[in-house]
């Protein structure tokens, strides 16, 4: 259920951050490429460049977070950006519902610290920073006047996007995200024979209701896939795991 790291390959990246290993794919690279061509004026390499290092940022500091906490509980994590995004491992020695909820929180509550910095910035900059609802889902944060230079101005556009929104999305119940991740634990300390299970399909019910709502409410076809390739592994994980429940091994 939990995604796995790539194979090495010659052209990663490796690093090291606060004392952690951190390795980048180059499906990474490739990936949040295709991401960064929205079209228009916004396919100018200069914005997609900006956009491609404000991911960068952005998936690394909240994979630092995950990697800082599940070090704070004793283990040695490590760190792969790759064509999914970025999975911070490490090998537990003990297992609790706490520990695994506060690790798996730790990743977006970096990145809304890291957004916090960002607004922070701005309004000792003398610029005011507010939330418009109507146009949230595409722009967490607002802030006026805007800044002389549209580099600027994209760069802090792009870091409020992906720590804000990006963020909240991350903390839905859906596998392999980490509010899946919280959902499971949650349901288990209720329900430790089947809470696995029960949080599989409520993770298909979300998945599956938000692929319907963004494929006929918005234009991003690619979060309509991306929610409906979650919905369709859950789906088959949760029906493995009923086959097996009831001890034929086959599906019902």
């Amino acid at each position: 259920m939990l995604p796995s790291e790539p194979p090495r390959s010659p052209y990663d990246l490796n690093f090291r951050v606060l004392g952690i290993p951190v390795r980048v794919h180059p499906l990474f690279w490739i990936v949040v490429l295709l991401l960064g061509l929205r079209g228009g004026q916004d396919n100018e390499p200069a914005y997609v460049f900006i956009w491609v290092g404000a991911c960068f940022v952005s998936i690394l500091v909240h994979e630092m977070g995950h990697a800082v906490a599940a070090r704070a509980h004793g283990w040695d994590p490590w760190i792969t950006l790759y064509g999914f995004g970025g999975l911070a491992s490490y090998q537990p020695t003990y297992h609790t519902s706490r520990s695994q909820i506060l690790i798996s929180l730790a990743g977006p509550a970096a990145g809304f610290l890291l957004a916090a910095l960002v607004a922070g910035a701005i309004a000792l900059a003398q610029h005011r920073v507010y939330v418009d609802p109507a146009v949230a889902m595409y722009m967490p944060v607002l802030w006026e006047p805007l800044f002389d230079t549209w580099q600027l101005n994209a760069l802090i556009g792009d870091l409020f996007f992906i720590n804000i929104f990006w963020g909240l999305v991350n903390l839905l119940p859906i596998y392999p995200l980490d509010g899946g991740q919280i959902s499971r634990e949650l349901f288990s300390l209720s329900n430790p024979r089947d809470g696995v299970r029960q949080s599989l399909w409520l993770s298909v019910l979300t998945a599956g209701g938000l692929a319907a709502l963004v494929l006929f409410r918005s234009s991003s076809p690619f979060l309509a896939i991306f929610f409906a390739y979650f919905a369709y592994t859950n789906y088959m994980t949760a029906r493995q795991m009923e086959g097996y429940s009831d001890g034929s091994g086959l599906f019902r």
